[in-house]
């Protein structure tokens, strides 16, 4: 099975830890970013967040390409606690190299555990890749990506905010 993950593009508001609350819809250069990374592409099956910013996109690319879409509950971001809505600037650059160095031990106060945050998005991955299908889309957001990632990589959960996913991105990996 060829599995590529499709990262939102830039959504309005600019760079903030949006989480699973607030719910932006893509700017302009979003879409832009989505389209470019997605031209001349085609999948059996579409997996999607329901979270604006991926949702909408992947609504578009299913009606175009007339590709089977489902919407995942489970693919909605980590929820990031006291930081969601919050920049880097106003969180402090040193707090969040601390949360990127080491995770588990340093999440924002009431953000979503990242175990049960790393669960509840293997779930819907083995959900969506247990089919025949050959190509499958999910698109979604940067944390749930990292956990896709770190799983197929074999690497430790406390490791995935070291790995850099860009605004609009697609990468594929065959399973």
């Amino acid at each position: 099975m060829t599995l590529d993950l499709l990262r939102h593009g830039e959504p309005e508001g600019g760079r903030l830890y949006r989480g699973n609350l607030l719910d932006d819809p893509l700017t302009k250069k979003g879409w832009q970013q989505m389209q470019a990374s997605t031209n001349g592409k085609h999948w059996d099956f579409i997996a999607t967040s329901p979270m604006i910013r991926c949702q909408a996109f992947a609504q578009h690319l299913s009606q175009t390409l007339h590709i089977e879409i489902q919407v995942f509950e489970s693919l909605k971001e980590i929820g990031f606690g006291d930081w969601q809505g919050q920049n880097v600037q106003q969180i402090g650059q040193k707090t969040v190299n601390k949360f990127k160095q080491n995770p588990v031990d340093n999440l924002p106060l009431g953000a979503e555990n990242l175990h049960t945050f790393q669960a509840r998005v293997l779930d819907a991955f083995m959900q969506i890749t247990q089919d025949t299908m050959q190509s499958v889309l999910i698109v979604a957001h940067a944390g749930v990506i990292r956990v896709i990632k770190s799983h197929l990589l074999h690497l430790p959960i406390e490791k995935m905010f070291t790995m850099e996913v860009i605004s609009g991105s697609c990468e594929q990996f065959k399973i």
